[in-house]
């Protein structure tokens, strides 16, 4: 059965073309609802885990997605037992801690799975506290004090001069700080894949976020009152914005902005225009999170109606994601199987194997499953492993 797309060859049994992903017969999902990286969610759906952590297949997406729920529920009931040191510093690095074992389980570069993102991890948070200090220390420490207490003395304490600095130009000096060690990283030929750069830049995202939460809330952790009884239900609401809405948009908008830089086929792209486009994309999610969390203090149940708006950025970043990854998978399929100089893509399969989604048969070349039209690409390197290399003795 030939691919109306790429004109591949494909077996009679085939729902998706296994060079280019291409939809062969009316059962099998259009490419417009099924996500390439895991065929049974839709490209639009908020599906956090299979965004952030695109190497789970549905077993281990759920693993982390209960590993995730139990944590927060542990970390918000000691902050309700007033326990605000152990529950602010879990809840900075619950998000970072996670990812660093996700990517320790799917060791995605080889021998060297922890260590390649904890350098990253490291840096980025040495920088995140140079930063940090700068700002709310050493230079602007009358008007973050100001910026920090207008929203409990009233509107009219609001300083337009503070806001300007923490809610607009500290999140743009942030993110170049967060782009520089993904960049870095993503430009090395080992790790250029477009799923490395978002993963490296999600990684130092969070690492971001837990640091700078550390330097902002240094007073938890100085106080000698280890448990208080005050406030705990503003407590609650400050801890799950910062276990889950500031760490994931920290860490999804420079995802978004690092994978623009690897790009979609092998080899980086550098900084293209598209990379620039997805980096202003990052500074405006976060400097729309800081200004609505900011201006929302001002009103009635302004701390929750604040979690809900990082929510909404958070969705936008996660579906953008989401769409992106799936185009930049096609498209780079096509051309790899329409190029005419008999080379493939590295990342394509060399003998038979199986899809680690549905366990069907992938064939020798392929870039997606024929069955479940997943891409190889998505698939941890344990299963890439065993794809690429031949058995010994070679084939009967």
């Amino acid at each position: 059965m030939p691919c109306p797309t790429c004109a591949t060859e494909n077996p009679e049994v085939a729902l998706y073309c296994y060079r280019c992903g291409t939809p062969l017969r009316g059962g099998a999902s259009t490419r417009t609802g099924s996500y390439a990286v895991q065929s049974s969610e839709g490209v639009n759906q908020f599906a956090l885990i299979s965004t952030i952590m695109p190497h789970t297949n549905r077993e281990t997406a759920d693993n982390y997605r209960w590993a995730m729920i139990i944590s927060a529920v542990l970390i918000v009931a000691a902050t309700g037992l007033g326990l605000l040191p152990i529950a602010v510093a879990a809840a900075a690095f619950l998000i970072p801690i996670v990812y660093l074992v996700y990517i320790y389980d799917v060791n995605m570069w080889e021998d060297a799975p922890v260590s390649v993102v904890a350098g990253l991890f490291i840096f980025t948070g040495a920088m995140a506290v140079l930063v940090s200090l700068f700002f709310f220390r050493w230079v602007f420490e009358d008007q973050f004090n100001t910026f920090a207490a207008g929203s409990r003395i009233g509107v009219d304490a609001l300083s337009f001069p503070a806001l300007l600095i923490f809610a607009v130009l500290l999140p743009v000096v942030a993110e170049v700080v967060k782009n520089i060690g993904g960049i870095m990283l993503a430009s090395r030929p080992q790790y250029d894949d477009m799923i490395d750069g978002l993963a490296f830049g999600i990684a130092a995202g969070t690492a971001y976020a837990a640091f700078e939460t550390v330097v902002l809330y240094s007073s938890v952790f100085t106080s000698p009152d280890f448990r208080t009884t005050d406030g705990l239900a503003s407590w609650a609401v400050v801890v799950v914005n910062l276990m889950v809405v500031k760490s994931l948009i920290y860490g999804t908008a420079t995802g978004i902005a690092v994978a623009a830089f690897s790009g979609k086929g092998e080899k980086y792209d550098g900084f293209t225009p598209s990379y620039f486009m997805a980096f202003g994309l990052a500074v405006a999610a976060n400097v729309g999170y800081w200004l609505g969390v900011r201006l929302l203090s001002y009103v009635p149940f302004g701390q929750a109606l604040g979690l809900l708006w990082g929510f909404v950025i958070l969705a936008v970043l996660v579906l953008r994601i989401r769409t992106t990854m799936q185009a930049a998978l096609l498209e780079a399929a096509v051309e790899d199987a329409v190029r005419e100089d008999g080379e493939r893509s590295k990342r394509a399969t060399v003998v038979d194997s199986f899809c680690p989604e549905c366990e069907n048969l992938l064939l020798a070349g392929s870039n997606f499953c024929l069955v479940c039209g997943t891409s190889v690409r998505s698939s941890s390197r344990q299963a890439r492993r065993t794809m690429s290399s031949p058995t010994p003795g070679g084939a009967a």
